[in-house]
Parts: C-alpha cells; sequence; structure tokens
C-alpha cells in the first residue's frame, strides 16, 4: 500500500508514479509537468517497470494497487 506520507506532503504541482521491480511495487512523486515517456526513462534505468502515473488520488491510487495484488504474490 501507498505510504500515507507520501499523499500527505504532495504538493499541488506534484503526482505519484507507481513502478514494479520485480514483485515489489514503488511510489515514486513526480513533478505534475513530466512527460510519461520521461518517467519511464528513468523507471527503466533503476530497472524498474513503469505501471501509472500521474496518480493524484488515494481511492484511484488504492484501486490500482489493490488490481495488481494477485500479480504481486498478494492474496488474492
Amino acid at each position: 500500500m501507498i505510504p500515507n506520507h507520501l499523499l500527505d506532503d504532495l504538493g499541488s504541482e506534484e503526482r505519484i508514479a507507481i513502478l514494479a521491480n520485480g514483485r515489489e511495487l514503488h511510489f515514486v512523486v513526480h513533478r505534475a509537468s513530466d512527460s510519461r515517456a520521461r518517467i519511464r526513462v528513468d523507471a527503466e534505468r533503476d530497472g524498474s517497470e513503469l505501471l501509472a502515473t500521474h496518480l493524484l488520488d488515494l481511492g484511484a491510487i488504492r484501486a490500482f494497487v489493490a488490481s495488481r495484488e494477485p500479480d504481486l504474490g498478494g492474496e488474492g
């Protein structure tokens, strides 16, 4: 699940990207103006797969994470 402090401290011009590295999800704060392609390049350089970008809504983030749990070895 996404750490609450990421959303609590999110600035008005910041968004969340969700990355996968193997079976682990990672949450990255990025500028709202960043392109998806730029975020993907950064993720791939770190050995991660970009799953979603420009997320702001907690409900949408939770739904996305829940939809991925069976793929990541969570209970489903």
